[in-house]
Parts: C-alpha cells; structure tokens; sequence
C-alpha cells in the first residue's frame, strides 16, 4: 500500500498534467456509462457529457486548490461546508443553464428530445458529488501523507539536533573528568603520567571518531572502559578495588558511544572520590540472547548522592535513540549505589 502510494506521487509531482488529463479522461468514459444509461443515442450523451465537463473540471479545482487548503486544512469547518454548499448549488444551477440552452438553442433541440439525463437534478447532482468527492479524497490523502513525511522528518532533526547538543555536553564533561586526572598525576610528578598521556590519546581519538556515530560495537566502547578504567587506577592506585564481568555474545550489540564509558566515569566521580579509602566498583556485562544487561555498582558515602550532569545527559540520550526499549534504573542503599541499564535487541 505505501508503494503504492510512493508511485501515485512521484507520477503526481513528475507528471502532474498527465495524470490530471489522465484522471479527466477517465471521467470522462465514466459520464457517458454513466449518462448513456438512459439514452441510446450516444452521440447526444458525448455532447452533454461534453458540455457538462467544464462544470464539473471548474467546481473540483475550486474546492481542490481554494476551499480545501483555505477552509477545510485549516480547521475552518463551519465556512467549508457553508461555501461547500454555495458552490455545490451553483455548480448544479449552471449545469442545468448551461445544458439546457446549448441543447434548446444552439442544437436547436426540443425539450422534450433531449437526453433524459440532462433533465435528471439527481443524476447531475450525483455526477458532480462523485468527482468533487474523490478528487477531494485524493488531494486529502496526498496532504495527509506529505504533513506525516514533514512531520517526521522535522522529528529526525530534532531527535538529531538534541543528540548532538546532548554529546556535545556529555563529550567535554568526561574531557574534563579525565583531564583533571591527568592534572593530579603531573602535580604529583608520577613517572606513569606518560602512560597516562597515551591511554586519554586513544580516549580522545575514541571521542572524536565515534562520537560523531550513534552507536558502535559493544567491544569497542568495553575496549575504552578498560582504557579509562587503566587511567583511573593511575590515580587511585591502593584507594579502589575493581571487579569486571563480561559475558555472551558481545559482537552481537552495537550501543551509543560512550554509554559504559560514563557509567564508570560517574562511578569513579562519585563512588571513589569522596572516599579516602576501601573504595570499590563492580562492572557486569551481560549480553544476552534478547537484551544487554550493564550493571554499575559502586562504594558511597552516606547521605543523598546527585548523579550530576554525565548520568542525566546519557539518559536522556539513550530516550532519544531507544524510547521504551530501554530501562536505565538507579537505586541509592546505605553505602552503595546501582545502576542498571538494560538495551532490548
């Protein structure tokens, strides 16, 4: 159905005047079925078919291109079946003038030798009601369906321009996490700076390239997880312990870049920076059959703990890209705080 509908509008908007002489000539053979029915004489039913076709062109162009877009699109309901209703009985009037004066003085045809069907107010009121009605139709449908393709696509633009802005925050706050490591480890004058330097190299090059994708291979973004775990562990070396699980098909799940590279930057932002000791983190990556399963665990200090801005801005990025196949739960205990974040395939 939706092919179908793809190929009348490219006919439409690449054939345009084709398709509309198309759509008349087969009203046109449909008149004189239709008008024929009542007369034998098809040679009187083609030249009142003839004459009643400019009325008929006339009134579905007015409601085509002037009483639909101004009246009926635009909600005013009231004033389109109003002017409807004028236009409908004026067509029917000047059909009737039209019809009966070419016959009477023109053919110079007596009343009562002309076709039965021009005398027929029904049968030209159903005439007319039947084109104006499918070609309002038509034009309906096409409006329909080019405000659903507009209105999509202004969605698209949106979902994309609040991903971006939603990166665009998300990539400089975790930039600036690292870079304040990497500050600390220079002031202590630590001979694993350079390695540290190379590890938020990679980082960075991570950032840039596959920041600009929405998504990536699971191993990829685990591969950075370990990177920045690594570069980390530089700084809180003896005040955290880590444990890692990673389990199933990994290849099988691609997800947005920087998402398990968050969780743990707000893990170690909040779990193992406020403590001076006896720290800890558990990571567990479980990618099942019909979902990926992240679990981030770690150590806090008691009293209310705020995510801050890293957490909330991949929540909301993971709303944009996921909708409701996902779930991203926090739950805050005693001395520990958790989040699950489950993708379905």
């Amino acid at each position: 159905m939706d092919s179908l509908a793809i190929w009348v509008d490219h006919q439409f908007r690449h054939h345009r005047w084709r398709m509309h002489a198309l759509f008349w000539f087969v009203v046109l053979a449909v008149y004189v079925v239709f008008f024929g029915r009542q007369n034998s004489n098809y040679g009187q039913t083609l030249f009142f078919v003839g004459l009643l076709m400019p009325v008929t062109i006339g009134t579905t162009y007015f409601f085509n291109y002037f009483l639909i877009p101004r009246y009926l699109i635009t909600g005013r309901y009231p004033a389109f079946i109003l002017y409807s209703l004028y236009a409908l009985l004026t067509a029917l009037f000047l059909a009737m003038m039209v019809v009966l004066l070419t016959f009477m003085v023109m053919a110079r045809v007596h009343i009562h030798q002309m076709d039965p069907a021009s005398l027929d107010i029904f049968f030209l009121l159903t005439s007319l009601l039947m084109v104006v009605f499918l070609a309002a139709a038509i034009k309906m449908v096409n409006h329909w369906r080019k405000s659903k393709e507009e209105y999509q696509q202004l969605m698209r633009e949106r979902v994309e321009t609040e991903l971006k802005l939603l990166k665009a925050q998300l990539n400089p706050h975790f930039l600036f996490n690292t870079l304040n490591n990497l500050y600390y480890l220079t002031t202590q004058k630590s001979d694993r700076a350079p390695q540290a330097v190379l590890q938020l190299s990679e980082i960075l090059d991570y950032v840039l390239h596959a920041g600009k994708s929405d998504f990536v291979p699971l191993p990829s973004e685990l591969h950075q997880v370990n990177n920045y775990i690594a570069l980390e562990m530089l700084r809180y070396e003896g005040r955290v312990t880590l444990k890692e699980h990673v389990e199933g098909d990994l290849q099988k799940y691609q997800i947005p870049p920087m998402t398990l590279v968050g969780l743990v930057e707000n893990a170690f932002k909040h779990g193992v920076m406020p403590l001076a000791a006896g720290a800890w983190i558990r990571l567990s990556v479980h990618a099942a059959e019909d979902s990926l399963r992240v679990s981030v665990c770690n150590s806090r200090k008691q009293g209310p703990v705020n995510p801050g801005v890293g957490l909330a801005n991949l929540t909301s990025q993971l709303s944009l890209l996921y909708g409701p196949n996902h779930t991203l739960r926090t739950e805050q205990h005693k001395d520990e705080f958790l989040v699950n974040l489950t993708l379905k395939s």
